[in-house]
């Protein structure tokens, strides 16, 4: 939005410039007796909008980050086409960087968004993301598996929901395996049985 205005004002003062310099032309090609002191202050008033000019367009400040800015990670798994978002404060040696500077550090991520308050770093990867679960019967409870890209099953905790108290449909289920995708349906669905 500032560059906008700033390349406004230069092409107006350049205008304008030009403007004053093709008067005096005009005039001096017309009669050759205008006042010296006339000339002087053209000359002078020119040289004045030029230099106002040129003081404009060298007060641009750089975008940086501040202390207290967020970094948000936005990563697209190709392999279940699930995209997380993670949020957290930015790294100390990341406070008060450019745009490029933080580009240089984060390689492998492409900035989506930078402003001084927040920053949204985007990154594709293969496979699939780390909120995959299976609900399912461990030992007589109900159990939380998380599962890789390969399928693999990995045994992350185990509940103290009885399987015996839940409904035969509820124990079919959970010998099969229950997919869940998110945190937020893993809980409503371990809620469901307690």
């Amino acid at each position: 939005m500032r560059k906008k205005y700033i390349i406004v004002l230069m092409a107006i003062v350049t205008i304008m410039a030009g403007f004053i310099v093709g008067v005096v032309l005009a005039n001096r090609n017309k009669t050759s007796n205008l006042e010296p002191e006339i000339e002087s202050k053209l000359a002078k008033e020119t040289q004045n909008m030029q230099n106002e000019l040129d003081t404009i367009a060298t007060s641009h400040r750089e975008i940086k980050t501040s202390p207290n800015a967020i970094l948000v990670l936005e990563t697209y798994y190709q392999g279940c086409q699930h995209t997380t978002i993670k949020r957290e404060e930015i790294p100390t040696e990341c406070v008060n960087q450019t745009e490029e500077n933080l580009q240089e550090k984060y390689r492998d991520w492409k900035i989506k968004e930078f402003t001084n308050g927040e920053v949204v770093l985007y990154q594709e990867r293969q496979g699939i993301c780390e909120e995959h679960y299976l609900v399912k019967e461990h030992n007589g409870y109900v159990a939380i598996y998380t599962v890789d890209k390969e399928g693999k099953e990995t045994l992350k905790e185990t509940t103290e929901i009885v399987i015996s108290y839940l409904p035969e449909t509820d124990k079919l289920r959970l010998k099969e395996g229950i997919k869940v995708y998110g945190k937020e349906n893993l809980n409503a669905t371990i809620e469901d049985y307690e």
